[in-house]
């Protein structure tokens, strides 16, 4: 477009009309170049009516990421518009303003300029544009993980939506509520505010809001574990994307897909989204948080592939991208990347160091589940003693219980009980794995309806109908089912397959196997675990979870008791015991269609429900016996306190006997160094946490928490303050103030 007009507002209001409408366009590209070409006809005009179109352009530089340019661009733009007073263009000039410093990491100047704008809209009762800047501002606040202050300029920036009656703009803001929450760790208002946000964005027919709530409630249910749920919810995400041309929220989801797929053992899955999801990242927007934030994921998935200078290379790169950004939440996790590699290639010190350092930073973020992580993978690493290990481990177990999260819980749950001290006599930071079932190799029970079942299971071991074992989280069915497997095969393979932890292609191929070039991919034979547990057992827990396309698969199998590995011609016949667990109510899913009636019935011929621990008491005392005598509390023959009895018997037992055990091993961690005789004390600290919530405030909970942890650290360390920060992830000076505040005192080592 050739301008040719001599009236100099004509030219402007031209130049500005048009610049608009290729912004408009998302034609940002075409805007600078019209802005480059018209630059010198621009500079003759001058005057304060050049202030808008400055504005426009500088937005069109930084939506092409040159920063510089725009910067410079919009404080020309600022220092032409301001002595003409507060105005809407100038509060417009501070939102453009703000947006480039954020995207240049000045932050604390993006929020001056943030403030700013929504002052100056304020007093001009500009709602539309209080909205916009109080909602920069909860993104600026976001992205520094202060999500009190974000919260806060989310909810009034509600209000003025509600005063506008503006949906689409509620749903968006409550998208961002729910995406707040999941970062503090509240998923079930994540997920109530995203289920708001994906309803209004329907409603209003916001294909690119909607894409982008389905991807944060996808992400939701991947902190989870809910790795079925989160597959589905991404997959509405990818349908809408499809409709919409966006670069960002598809690296985004992308991103998603890959770490689902790495998380539920899709590895090479993994790999190809992550990888297209860093080339369209570096196209797009080379250099940035995005960018950094798939390198990030990629050294995840590389580390489990057992890649460590690769997983390191893609670390190291993702390291300098995010300390730019000031993303103290990807410096977190990767440190605890940098960790694991340091302890893969034998440098001890350097991973004991990361892993503090990482647990240190994620703490200050406030984001408990990403903390939650790093502390499971100290948990689980060779590079702290057993007592440091188990720490870590009981601090993540705290958050993933008190959140609710209860497949994150099952886990760590089931990592502690695999954890054992050395024999005594014995020394180093490895520990042994927990010989057996953990409550006995005979289902250690007083109750007289478990002593009637288990009389009852040589019986029923001659049948070849499957066994059903039912009852709440924790209450033994992984136990039963092995106490079964010792009584009539115990010389024959014993199989575990958790259906719920398996996406549905992945448990496919795992039960049935599969020959090579059964599909893209099969590069090799693959034994399905019915052929693996022949003439033995195979123990399917979670039946509840399988999907309902193997449903009609596993009928089939248990009907004819042969199939047909993919990609083979020759049957395989099977001699197995199948014994299956659920703490679903299976005749409910049968009613709503989750679950097929068929399969049901052939399942449900031999059920046996184990009844929760809080309603079989009398089991407490010896399990609380064969548990301290395993964790070396007590001596064969030693009496155990009639108080430290009373204090477990009282207790009603949420988590059942895997609670009960990790109980003791918490004791394990703080009695190693107590006197003889404090057994009781300790336990009742332990057990006063866990007082109903109504009859303590809010900051007795947190505070009876802090001391709790503080002490433990204390114990571990033998009351070293240094060494015990180092494992709260906190500073020294932190566990001084804390001690003198709550009165703990070290002497000798022992911590009360």
């Amino acid at each position: 477009m050739k301008i040719e007009a001599t009236n100099r507002n004509d030219f402007r209001r031209a130049m500005d009309h048009y610049m608009a409408s290729l912004i408009q366009k998302r034609d940002y590209a075409a805007a600078v170049k019209y802005y480059e070409d018209n630059l010198s006809e621009l500079e003759a005009v001058g005057g304060a009516s050049l202030g808008p179109i400055l504005r426009l352009a500088a937005e069109a530089y930084a939506s092409l990421s040159n920063y510089p340019a725009a910067l410079k661009t919009a404080r020309l733009a600022q220092n032409i518009i301001a002595p003409e007073g507060e105005s809407v263009l100038l509060a417009e000039t501070f939102v453009t303003l703000g947006g480039i410093l954020l995207n240049m990491g000045e932050l604390k100047e993006a929020e001056k300029a943030f403030r700013d704008a929504e002052s100056i809209f304020r007093r001009r009762d500009c709602l539309e544009g209080q909205s916009q800047a109080l909602n920069l501002l909860a993104g600026l606040f976001y992205k520094q993980t202060d999500y009190k202050n974000s919260l806060s300029a989310l909810i009034d920036a509600i209000e003025i939506a509600r005063r506008l009656n503006d949906q689409k703009k509620l749903a968006y803001m409550m998208g961002n509520i729910g995406r707040i929450y999941a970062f503090i760790g509240d998923f079930a208002k994540a997920e109530e505010h995203l289920q708001i946000n994906i309803e209004l964005s329907t409603q209003v027919a916001d294909q690119r809001e909607t894409a982008r709530a389905y991807l944060a409630l996808g992400y939701v249910y991947i902190q989870q574990g809910e790795y079925r749920k989160a597959e589905q919810t991404l997959d509405q995400a990818g349908g809408h994307l499809a409709r919409v041309n966006s670069r960002r929220n598809k690296v985004i989801y992308l991103t998603y897909l890959g770490e689902l797929y790495y998380r539920s053992g899709r590895l090479q899955e993994a790999r190809e989204a992550l990888e297209n999801a860093l080339k369209l990242a570096e196209k797009s927007t080379p250099g940035t948080a995005a960018v950094g934030r798939v390198m990030r994921h990629l050294a995840e998935l590389h580390i489990r592939l057992k890649n460590y200078s690769t997983a390191r290379h893609f670390a190291g790169r993702a390291m300098v991208i995010m300390e730019r950004a000031g993303d103290k939440l990807e410096v977190g996790a990767l440190w605890k990347i940098k960790a694991v590699v340091a302890e893969a290639n034998g440098q001890e010190a350097e991973g004991r160091e990361a892993f503090v350092t990482a647990i240190d930073i994620l703490r200050e973020t406030g984001v408990r589940f990403e903390k939650a992580e790093a502390l499971i993978a100290a948990g689980t690493s060779n590079l702290f003693t057993v007592r440091q290990r188990l720490t870590y481990l009981f601090r993540a177990e705290e958050f993933y219980r008190r959140s609710g999260l209860s497949v994150k819980l099952q886990q760590v749950e089931r990592i502690i009980n695999s954890i054992d001290y050395p024999p005594a006599g014995k020394t180093g930071t490895a520990c042994s794995q927990a010989a057996g079932p953990p409550n006995g190799a005979g289902f250690l029970t007083g109750c007289p309806t478990i002593k009637r079942f288990k009389a009852q299971l040589p019986i029923i071991g001659r049948s070849d109908l499957p066994l059903l074992l039912t009852g709440e989280t924790g209450v033994g069915k992984d136990h039963m089912a092995r106490y079964y497997h010792s009584l009539v095969r115990p010389d024959s393979p014993f199989v575990t397959v958790n259906c719920a932890s398996l996406p549905e292609t992945l448990l496919e191929s795992e039960l049935f196997g599969y020959h090579r070039g059964a599909f893209t991919g099969a590069d090799t034979d693959k034994q399905g675990l019915f052929v693996v547990a022949n003439r033995g057992i195979l123990y399917l827990d979670e039946i509840g979870d399988i999907p309902l396309s193997l449903q009609a698969k596993l009928l089939g199998v248990l009907e004819t008791r042969r199939f047909i590995p993919l990609g083979s011609t020759e049957e395989v016949l099977l001699d197995i015991k199948l014994v299956v667990a659920t703490n679903k109510d299976l005749e409910e899913m049968v009613e709503c269609g989750a679950f097929r009636r068929d399969l049901y019935y052939r399942l449900s011929g031999l059920t046996f429900q184990i009844p929760a621990l809080r309603n079989r008491k009398e089991d407490i005392p010896q399990l609380l016996r064969h548990f301290m005598e395993r964790s070396h509390l007590l001596n064969n023959n030693d009496p155990i306190p009639t108080e430290l009895i009373r204090q477990f018997v009282e207790y009603d037992w949420p988590g059942n006997t895997r609670e009960l055990h990790n109980k003791v091993k918490r004791l394990e961690v703080m009695a190693e160094l107590v006197a003889e005789g404090d057994l009781v004390e300790l336990s009742r600290s332990i057990f006063s946490a866990e007082m109903p919530q109504d009859k303590r405030s809010l900051f007795d909970r947190v505070e009876q928490f802090e001391r709790k942890m503080i002490v433990e650290a204390l114990l571990a360390t033998q009351g070293n303050k240094s060494e015990a920060a180092r494992i709260l992830g906190i500073h020294e000076a932190t566990v001084r103030t804390k001690m003198k505040r709550y009165h703990i005192c070290v002497e000798g080592g022992v911590a009360h």
